[in-house]
């Protein structure tokens, strides 16, 4: 990190504060929107890493929810139809595009997003 990040955030800044600032910047370096930016209705890139997986309903039409972290905030990823995806998993990094609607709980969502993965770190 940067004399300057490291100024910005404090010297007491807290080992997950800076590595929320790292995936902030690396969101820019590639182009991508924050999630926190994103607005209901627009067609959006985003980058983050997945926190959460969770499969809904357990019966019926299945349909894998992913939830990701950019520093900025949370996004839902949603497909549709698909109980697991190779590559998606916890801790793994990915881009992301698709238009903003609602997801479960009101929240932000992106369904059947197009996604690249990213490289392991």
């Amino acid at each position: 990190m940067d004399k300057g990040k490291k100024q910005k955030l404090g010297w007491l800044a807290s080992q997950s504060d800076v590595d929320d600032a790292l995936l902030r910047d690396s969101v820019e370096l590639i182009g991508a929107q924050a999630a926190a930016n994103c607005d209901m209705g627009e067609i959006v890139k985003v980058r983050g890493t997945i926190r959460a997986l969770r499969l809904r309903p357990t019966s019926g039409t299945p349909m894998l929810e992913v939830e990701i972290w950019d520093g900025s905030g949370f996004l839902t990823l949603l497909w549709l139809g698909r109980r697991a995806i190779p590559g998606i998993n916890a801790g793994r990094s990915l881009v992301a595009e698709g238009r903003i609607s609602r997801g479960p709980g009101d929240q932000p969502a992106i369904y059947n997003p197009r996604y690249s993965l990213l490289p392991s770190e």
